[in-house]
């Protein structure tokens, strides 16, 4: 009786932790599913073939994905029907088009404590698994390394860490004559991705040291990548649209190029910062970007600090779920990438979800809220707005309406210098013309002069080497620096109500 007690005190909790190292397995497959049907929308990456083999401990998956798979079956169909209507030079010149695949298999350990190392959902290691040819031709490059691998520990609310690392490794690379060859060194990256469950947020983190190219062309090194994100899912039904952060920095850009056995200017970037955020504001968002440099070097010239920053405003939520789904649908539309040089083409498909864009947003707003730089010749710095204000969907048929709706402003400010050299490029031999002190001497002049006619119109004003411009359009009226300026007339600002001989009147103001 004894005996009975003793191996049910044992066999109990050993069967509660076989049931739920069972149901912990089901929960982590099945929120496995729901991640992969997020991709179900999105036709750039798609998931070819999957294979889950769940045992009571650990399962096993192996997942093929394709890439821009349903743009190169489109090119394929193309290719067939040009065939058959001209088979001769359709078989001189045909190139096979294959989707890009490549398969991820992972390794996966059941909780509540998987592998008896941790407690959680599951654990497991994935990586990347590339075809036994290219294994072979990596095998000198990698060793026994592998391109790609990540470790991931699931929580029991279906979200998870992840740790992703690439390892360190240079390569010969083919150049353009056999004597031409490249040199390729990457110093791995190494991530860190935190998500809750279905991806509904997540968190990243990541950084590449150092990369660089070399060949008899010149060299490329990038060094200092880092980058982080922040996201949160806007809508449950528009899985990939999110709001949030993202921030990527760069230490240093360098770039040293040399043309038929002579070394070129060098460019240089140094401290390189993109910042964008995506903030909603009750049912509309924002998308705000920001670029700074501490420095560009070009040659012995050095620009900088400077920053470009611009942001879109008010756009409706909803509105842009849409737009932002049918710019996905071009990723699988030929006509994208075979219409060259026709651009209106490619994107004519986004022109209606456009307008409705539109239409929902009574004021949109795009503004270029920062453009600086410093240089040896002073600091230039803009800014703009372009916004419709209070415009109404029936407004959208009618543009005389909406131009009357239209508000623009922007401030201008440019050091002299500069301003001469931009003048100079200009000019017929270019800023080597400049170097002739006659030539050099010809073009201030010519520049003064215009400089004065402007400032005596009041259009600039001067101080301290500055060229300073304010620019107004609000109610259908131009305005610059406070004064009308009709820019259909040769004399530009006039009064208002003028009209100088052989000059068109002041424009009118639009309805509003």
């Amino acid at each position: 009786m004894k005996t009975s007690r003793a191996v049910a005190l044992v066999a109990a909790p050993i069967g509660a932790y076989l049931l739920a190292s069972w149901i912990v397995g089901a929960k982590v497959q099945s929120a496995l599913d729901e991640q992969y049907k997020i991709l179900e929308g999105l036709p750039y990456i798609k998931v070819a073939d999957r294979k889950y083999e769940r045992g009571l401990f650990s399962a096993t998956e192996t997942v093929t994905f394709e890439v821009m798979g349903d743009m190169f079956r489109a090119l394929q169909k193309a290719q067939k029907e040009a065939a058959a209507a001209d088979p001769e030079a359709a078989a001189a010149d045909t190139v096979v088009l294959e989707p890009l695949r490549f398969t991820v298999r992972s390794s996966f350990k059941h909780g509540p404590l998987p592998g008896f190392s941790t407690l959680a959902a599951a654990t497991s290691d994935s990586e990347l698994v590339l075809d036994d040819k290219t294994m072979q031709e990596l095998k000198p490059v990698l060793g026994d390394n592998k391109p790609l691998t990540a470790h991931t520990v699931y929580r029991f609310d279906g979200g998870g860490v992840s740790n992703i690392s690439s390892p360190a490794f240079s390569m010969n690379m083919p150049g353009d004559s056999p004597e031409n060859v490249g040199k390729l060194a990457w110093q791995g990256f190494t991530a860190t991705m935190e998500f809750d469950k279905g991806l509904a947020n997540y968190r990243m983190t990541g950084d590449a040291p150092r990369m660089q190219m070399t060949d008899r062309n010149g060299s490329f090194v990038m060094s200092g990548l880092k980058f982080e994100a922040d996201q949160k899912r806007i809508f449950d039904d528009e899985p990939m649209l999110y709001s949030g952060t993202q921030r990527m920095t760069v230490a240093q850009f360098d770039i040293a190029a040399v043309k038929e056995g002579e070394k070129q200017s060098p460019v240089a970037f140094k401290q390189l910062v993109v910042d964008v955020a995506m903030p909603v504001n009750g049912e509309f968002v924002d998308v705000i970007e920001k670029i700074g440099a501490a420095s560009l070097q070009i040659g012995d010239k050095r620009y900088g600090p400077g920053n470009f920053d611009f942001s879109i405003r008010h756009l409706h939520a909803r509105t842009v779920a849409r737009f932002y789904r049918e710019m996905m649908k071009l990723y699988s539309d030929p006509a994208v990438f075979t219409a060259a040089g026709d651009p209106a083409r490619a994107l004519a498909p986004l022109a209606e979800p456009g307008k409705e864009l539109l239409k929902h947003n009574h004021n949109p707003e795009f503004r270029i809220d920062r453009f600086r730089f410093k240089s040896d010749m002073g600091e230039a710095a803009v800014s703009a707005s372009v916004k419709l204000q209070d415009a109404k969907p029936e407004e959208f048929s009618n543009p005389l309406m909406l131009l009357g709706k239209l508000e623009a402003a922007a401030d201008i400010q440019l050091p002299e210098a500069l301003l001469g050299t931009l003048a100079a490029s200009r000019m017929p031999g270019g800023t080597e013309a400049a170097d002739d002190p006659e030539t050099a001497a010809m073009q201030a002049q010519m520049l003064e002069q215009q400089l004065a006619g402007l400032a005596g119109q009041g259009l600039v004003t001067r101080e301290g080497g500055q060229v300073k411009s304010k620019i107004e359009f609000r109610g259908g009226q131009l305005t610059v620096n406070g004064k009308p300026f009709n820019p259909f007339g040769m004399g530009g600002a006039m009064p208002p109500g003028a009209g100088a001989e052989g000059q068109a009147p002041p424009m009118a103001p639009m309805p509003r």
